[in-house]
């Protein structure tokens, strides 16, 4: 048996270019990801601009507002809220809320202050737009800090853990403009799926009332039952507050059931517009809305019913697609099959942002609804 000679010096060299090569595959990964945070970053910088250019165009046609006062945005985008302290956890929900109420005020005085003839419809439009700014603004200064880390510490491990969210967050940032254009037009976005499901079943305009800040609620006889229907008050871009329109309407009315409706994160291989049925207050704010929910029911002793409408998170701030708005008929069916079993009054609460969503079944008959276009891997 014959034996190939190797020569000692190739065997060198091959060790030699295999280690090269080796360090040099990690720095071009290195300078890869950190590219791609410079793209994001750019890409975050353009939509903040844009979103901008939306927020001015719509004070000045809506609002009187003038181009002068961009710089004042461009400020603003900069507010923050600051946390309350949780150590001690004893009245943390009145912390958030009252802390959650005056960014809220000071958001809307804000846009009242740059647009002093904008109606509310547009108001609520303007306030999402700013909104939307701020948290693109605060993801990409979180961007551009990490940028400057990496080139301050050439971290490998660093990039590569920073490397595996890139592609979610530009999903997500790309969704987020896609959703903010929606608002600027007043056009339903995905996570107003409840209110739209409340608004086809009211049918009597004359009916609705106010019940809590931006939330309104009307009555409809259901196989011969009183049937409340609450949601925010649309169609301008705002959630209200419906833990306090429950609260309000348990004080006016001896309920039997109350059934929340609300857009709910789909897990990845779940269908989109799936709807699924379950216990509890179906609603997503920090805590202060749900908790109050949760409290009258509990104490009132009302059985609490949820339904939700499954999709991505990039699809609940999108605008919504024709998928979504179909799955309101079989919510109402879920809907109407659970008054059945009833034995009393039932309020019925789509929760959500109701941007293009009127307050009626006359208000959204005609609303037309895209399908979205697949995304590119």
């Amino acid at each position: 048996m014959m034996f190939q000679q190797f020569d000692p010096l190739s065997i060198i060299l091959w060790f030699l270019l295999f280690t090269i090569l080796f360090f040099l595959f990690w720095r071009l990964q290195f300078y890869k990801v950190l590219a791609d945070l410079e793209s994001l970053s750019r890409r975050l910088d353009n939509y903040t601009k844009r979103t901008i250019d939306l927020l001015c165009k719509i004070c000045i046609e809506r609002g009187s507002g003038s181009y002068r006062d961009r710089d004042k945005i461009e400020d603003f985008i900069d507010f923050f809220v600051i946390p309350p302290v949780s150590l001690d956890p004893y009245g943390i929900l009145k912390k958030i809320e009252f802390l959650i109420d005056k960014s809220e005020e000071r958001i809307e005085n804000f846009i009242q202050s740059i647009a002093p003839k904008i109606d509310n419809v547009w108001k609520a439009n303007a306030i999402g737009l700013l909104k939307g700014a701020i948290s693109l603004h605060t993801i990409n200064k979180q961007v551009k800090h990490y940028i400057g880390l990496l080139r301050k510490t050439g971290s490998l491990q660093l990039a590569m853990v920073l490397q595996m969210f890139i592609p979610i967050l530009r999903r997500f940032v790309d969704s987020l403009m896609r959703g903010l254009e929606a608002i600027a037009n007043c056009k339903p976005i995905g996570d107003g799926i409840g209110p739209y499901v409340v608004a086809k079943m009211i049918k009597n305009k004359n009916s609705l009332r106010q019940i809590a800040k931006d939330c309104i609620y009307a009555e409809e006889i259901i196989d011969g039952k009183r049937v409340f229907l609450m949601k925010a008050l649309g169609p301008g871009a705002t959630v209200g507050k419906p833990g306090e329109g429950v609260k309000n309407i348990a004080k006016l009315y001896k309920l039997s059931k109350v059934i929340t409706i609300d857009a709910a994160a789909k897990l990845e291989g779940e269908e989109t517009g799936k709807v699924s049925e379950g216990i509890g207050a179906a609603i997503g704010d920090p805590g202060p809305e749900k908790a109050k929910i949760e409290e009258v029911c509990m104490k009132l002793n009302i059985p609490l019913e949820a339904i939700i409408i499954k999709m991505s998170p990039e699809e609940a701030i999108e605008p919504m697609s024709e998928k979504i708005a179909k799955a309101s008929d079989k919510v109402i069916e879920k809907v109407l099959d659970s008054i059945r079993r009833s034995n009393g009054d039932v309020l019925v609460v789509g929760i959500g942002n109701t941007c293009g969503i009127g307050n009626c079944f006359d208000e959204i008959k005609d609303l037309k609804f895209e399908e979205i276009p697949k995304r590119k891997k």
